[in-house]
């Protein structure tokens, strides 16, 4: 995708490599580290159905409150950056991170209203929470991919956004999918 960058993205463009932002998307892959550490413990659940608790602290944050919240050092460009992104590049970036925020919130509430921690996962159960784990993994890639800028064109951007949506709407499960997996 050809972009038409303001004055003042080029003004800042400069900037931004030197500090691992990238300077075509103004995003930077840290942000990333926020969903990393929930797919390690996702991944984990299947063999140890007590990270549940740990898992459940997590909550999704924006990307703005991720780097307020991080010890990057350069947080304040990461912010300015993305905040006069390319509105298409900051559009498809945020229609992911609500996707995946969905799919990861409600497979952590699924698990806890399970109560796997005294009840523990079931085959059925465990084959479920490594699906999920493949989809969110899936979501990761297609983000880290908008976060390079290697998206060619805006439909390109549009057709991630919305098959990702399907597909990530399509196989959550209701509460009573789950608890069939446990009868």
């Amino acid at each position: 995708m050809q972009i038409e960058y303001t004055n003042e993205q080029k003004a800042l463009q400069p900037k931004l490599a030197d500090a691992n932002i990238n300077p075509e998307s103004f995003l930077a892959t840290d942000y990333l580290n926020h969903f990393n550490e929930i797919v390690m413990l996702l991944e984990m659940i299947p063999d140890m159905p007590e990270l549940v608790e740990d898992a459940s602290d997590w909550q999704p944050k924006s990307y703005n409150q991720h780097f307020e919240d991080s010890g990057f050092q350069a947080k304040h460009l990461a912010i300015d950056a993305f905040n006069i992104a390319p509105e298409s590049i900051r559009s498809a970036f945020n229609a992911l991170c609500t996707d995946l925020n969905e799919l990861i919130s409600t497979t952590l509430l699924g698990l806890l209203q399970l109560n796997v921690v005294e009840r523990g996962l079931s085959q059925a159960a465990r084959g479920l929470v490594k699906q999920r784990v493949g989809q969110i993994q899936g979501m990761l890639l297609k983000l880290n991919q908008v976060i390079h800028g290697k998206i060619d064109e805006k439909p390109v951007i549009e057709k991630i956004v919305n098959n990702e949506k399907s597909s990530a709407t399509e196989n959550l499960q209701t509460q009573e999918d789950i608890d069939k997996l446990f009868d």
